[in-house]
């Protein structure tokens, strides 16, 4: 197994034959670069056919195409272990990705579609999007980046939206406590865009209310 400083990467949507967020993916994409004590210089991407593409600079550029996945609005989801890597590279999209492809599998072997990364008791990442909650007061609550997480792009684009929308949000600490709690459990990010987590395991989550849900999806599907 190589270095999780071999590589930096992000992974884009092509709507339309446009990169969604292009701006906020080349932030995210230097930071970590920093972070991952890479140089790059962003070269002009040339077109890509819609779908997913993986971009991965390991000393050259390299890109990865492939078709958009089927969406579920509704979700089911598991607990598992948050990998551990030294605190610069906790939260970067970084070159040893595989415990996080490693989740995923193990959620699908369990019936479920993500898998929630806990460490320290705190939840502080998915395995391939961002886990925002909604308490009992209408706050969202997304995970602190000190905790290790990887925040989403697609959660970056959607912050103003909440606020417009009278959700107040907080970056903490979020608990299994919390979320056994909330009103409402979902998940973001350009692989999954966005979902409603319906079971963990086989407890039930949330009240019923869609209300994070309605706003994400209503964005992101008219883009």
């Amino acid at each position: 197994m190589g270095s999780p400083r071999d590589e930096v990467f992000t992974t884009v949507a092509v709507v339309n034959g446009e990169i969604e967020f292009l701006d906020l993916h080349l932030k995210r994409l230097k930071e970590h670069a920093n972070r991952l004590d890479f140089e790059i210089n962003i070269p002009d991407f040339q077109k890509f056919e819609d779908g997913l593409v993986r971009i991965t600079f390991s000393g050259t550029w390299n890109f990865e195409h492939r078709p958009f996945p089927v969406y579920k609005p509704k979700i089911r989801a598991i607990y598992g272990e948050a990998p551990e890597f030294e605190y610069k590279v906790m939260g970067t999209k970084h070159g040893q990705w595989k415990p996080y492809r490693d989740a995923k599998l193990q959620a699908n072997s369990e019936g479920a579609e993500v898998c929630l990364l806990v460490k320290n008791g705190l939840v502080i990442d998915a395995d391939r999007a961002s886990p925002i909650l909604l308490d009992a007061q209408g706050i969202a609550w997304a995970s602190d980046e000190k905790n290790g997480s990887v925040r989403s792009v697609t959660f970056e684009a959607l912050i103003e939206l909440f606020s417009q929308n009278g959700i107040p949000i907080q970056f903490g600490n979020i608990t299994k406590k919390m979320i056994e709690r909330c009103q409402e459990l979902i998940v973001v990010g350009t692989g999954i865009r966005v979902a409603t987590i319906s079971h963990i395991h086989e407890q039930r989550i949330g009240s019923g209310t869609l209300r994070m849900f309605e706003i994400c999806h209503d964005f992101l599907e008219v883009r």
